[in-house]
């Protein structure tokens, strides 16, 4: 089973170079079957996260998790608030008060199989027992928003991103109730 070879611990600034290694990979290999437009590249993409990690090192306004299996990290998944400015934008600061779930990335070879759910529902049960009781969390990667929508629903959100080829989905759930579909959730 995928959570028992996984090790979870929060992310210190001394990750970063990791962190950044693991991200490059994955973005690299969303945007081979993604079509996202001209405006948007791997390196900025990866360039605009690596200054959303620092910031949060900075200001501790977001928490980080690691996965790794063995020595090697797998995945992160993080939290905070206010949520990305893209979310912001896209609904009106409706959910400025509203903690975001985001930067859930996982190894391109462990995806698919349970390293994600697990990671989620390591964050999902952390913020539980904080007293969170909603979140949000969007995505612009098709392969995402499938599984998000197999997951969690249709997104509250979804609005086409200004000039970029994708639209902007937003879900917000209730994190008790997330918690307990991700426990009955079958790929």
């Amino acid at each position: 089973m995928v959570e028992n070879s996984l090790r979870i611990r929060k992310a210190v600034a001394s990750d970063r170079a990791l962190i950044e290694e693991l991200w490059r990979k994955v973005i690299a290999d969303a945007f081979e079957v993604e079509d996202l437009g001209e405006n948007l590249t791997p390196d900025r993409e990866l360039a605009f996260k690596m200054r959303q990690v620092d910031e949060m090192f900075a200001q501790g306004t977001s928490t980080m998790f690691l996965a790794f299996e063995g020595d090697s990290l797998v995945g992160t998944i993080a939290y905070g608030a206010p949520p990305n400015q893209g979310i912001l934008k896209q609904t009106g600061d409706e959910l400025v008060d509203t903690i975001e779930l985001g930067s859930l990335y996982i190894d391109p070879a462990k995806q698919k199989k349970g390293y994600g759910r697990a990671l989620l529902l390591y964050a999902l049960e952390t913020l539980l027992a904080q007293g969170v009781q909603t979140i949000c969390f969007d995505s612009i990667y098709e392969a995402s928003k499938y599984i998000w929508r197999r997951m969690f629903g249709e997104p509250k959100y979804h609005k086409k991103a200004p000039g970029h080829n994708f639209s902007h989905m937003i879900w917000v759930v209730d994190v008790k109730k997330s918690i307990e579909r991700l426990k009955r959730y079958k790929r």
